[in-house]
């Protein structure tokens, strides 16, 4: 489905991704792990082509995206939700959520707002409050369940659980895991949780100041105990 690569990313002089290819099947959860400042971020963003100048292909299907903006990536079925989560403050959750209703592809329709609710319950009884009024893991799962609202093919979720309470981040990777069975999700996870990737994912890639250095199932890392000098543990 996704076929990325190799591909540089640059912010001004700044050479952040350096020749890193990937791959993501239609339904299938890859996690990307490493450091803070590893390049992942910048490596999602460059996928969706929302900030980094790219150099290098991003293909959909086989096609070649191009120059292709953001805004089109997401009608093809792209979804990212950024690590700052860019919920919009003072708008309700419920009128965060029906924003995501724009980013539906032409002839699927949108999820409903009650049908997203169900999905993601923590957000039930919070449809009349307020972006600002929300704690973290709440802004969290509506930042998500925004992006789930137009049924995209491909979920890229940066750094989720960062900042989030151990009970938040199982209830996130169940809704999570609930949305992949339900349909063909094809979920991309840059993350430092082992755990929580482990979870949402079978197979992995590894960066390393901006370079893929492993790319396998999670049952190879294991078996490579030296790839962990790549983590913050």
């Amino acid at each position: 489905m996704l076929e990325v690569g190799p591909l540089d990313a640059f912010y001004g002089d700044s050479h952040v991704v350096q020749s890193a290819s990937l791959h993501v099947a239609a339904g299938e959860g890859v996690a990307l792990l490493g450091r803070n400042g590893a390049g992942k971020t910048t490596l999602l963003k460059s996928i969706m082509n929302a900030g980094p100048t790219v150099r290098g292909p991003v293909r959909c299907d086989g096609a070649e995206l191009g120059a292709m903006p953001a805004d089109r990536r997401a009608r093809l079925g792209f979804a990212l939700v950024p690590e700052d989560r860019r919920i919009y403050p003072h708008l309700t959750v419920q009128e965060n959520l029906a924003m995501g209703r724009h980013g539906a592809r032409p002839g699927v329709p949108p999820r409903s707002t009650d049908e997203v609710v169900e999905m993601f319950p923590l957000l039930k009884q919070l449809q009349a409050r307020r972006g600002f009024e929300l704690s973290g893991g709440q802004q969290q799962m509506l930042a998500i369940a925004r992006a789930v609202v137009a049924r995209p093919r491909l979920l890229l979720l940066d750094e989720p659980t960062e900042g989030l309470a151990p009970v938040i981040v199982e209830q996130l990777v169940a809704q999570i895991q609930a949305i992949q069975a339900g349909e063909t999700l094809a979920l991309l996870v840059a993350e430092q949780s082992i755990w929580f990737a482990r979870a949402c994912t079978s197979r992995l890639y590894l960066l390393d100041s901006g370079r893929v250095v492993f790319g396998g199932t999670w049952a190879a890392f294991d078996a490579d105990p030296g790839l962990k000098r790549y983590l913050a543990l």
